[in-house]
């Protein structure tokens, strides 16, 4: 199964001021739970950094299953970012023939997925 993974929002709060990667050692602790968990960066953290550079932000018993990022999507105006991120992810299952793996994203932004997808769990 691959987790797709926000940052903003669901390792951290948006808030300023607040710790970053403060909720990494939950999710860390999850993933050494299901260890068949792979994880795909979705965050927009993942167009200013490498791969490398995004896995080293994980445990080293983590970082190995940072299998990868999704593509950017230009977002065009005024129909705005409305499943955009879902859109991203299926390109990324496409592209690296993961079509028929079953996926889960954590993100805090609902609109960045169609209406109801049953894939997301929704961070507050």
């Amino acid at each position: 199964m691959i987790l797709f993974l926000d940052f903003d929002g669901v390792l951290h709060p948006r808030a300023p001021g607040e710790a970053l990667f403060s909720n990494l050692p939950r999710l860390e602790a999850v993933l050494r739970d299901f260890a068949f968990l792979e994880v795909v960066i979705t965050s927009t953290w993942r167009e200013d950094m490498s791969l490398e550079e995004l896995r080293a932000k994980f445990s080293p018993d983590i970082q190995h299953r940072v299998i990868g990022t999704t593509p950017v999507i230009e977002i065009e105006f005024p129909a705005g970012p409305h499943g955009s991120r879902e859109e991203e992810i299926h390109l990324f299952l496409e592209q690296e023939n993961h079509h028929i793996r079953p996926w889960v994203a954590l993100d805090d932004e609902e609109k960045l997925f169609r209406p109801r997808c049953p894939n997301l769990i929704q961070c507050q």
